[in-house]
């Protein structure tokens, strides 16, 4: 009976200390009104490129969430007339200057990407638009 209430006190001990741990944080979040979850989202500004009719790609993120934020990168393509911007490919956060447009002409595209870990939902084909990736992939996996 006497471990059972040692090991009910330690664990009482633990999530207080946790809970001192996250409150200021959490005070912070209130008080700059940050803690209401909500999503940022737009284009980078300086990472797009425009073919010669009018189509443009650019870096697009989406950041969600407060404390803890959820940060989506991905890359955009918005064919001219077009009001729908179509999700070319979903990556972490890339390094120095990348990712780098290249357009080979108006029905071709490079994406160079460099370094990544991930990079998911890669669309090959868009419209009369072939798309193609260029990256190395790093990380442990």
């Amino acid at each position: 009976m006497k471990r059972i209430w040692i090991v009910l006190l330690a664990l009482l001990f633990l999530a207080f200390c946790a809970f001192l741990w996250l409150l200021p944080a959490f005070l912070l979040g209130f008080m700059w009104g940050a803690s209401e979850p909500g999503c940022d989202e737009g284009p980078v500004t300086d990472r797009s490129s425009t073919n010669g009719r009018g189509d443009v790609v650019e870096e697009y993120t989406n950041i969600c969430g407060s404390i803890g934020s959820i940060i989506d990168y991905s890359i955009v393509l918005q064919l001219k007339g077009d009001e729908k911007m179509t999700t070319l490919a979903t990556h972490e956060w890339l390094l120095y200057d990348y990712p780098q447009f290249t357009w080979i002409n108006d029905d071709e595209l490079n994406i160079a990407l460099g370094n990544v870990a991930w990079v998911s939902h890669k669309v090959e084909k868009v419209g009369s638009i072939r798309i193609t990736y260029s990256y190395t992939k790093t990380g442990w996996w």
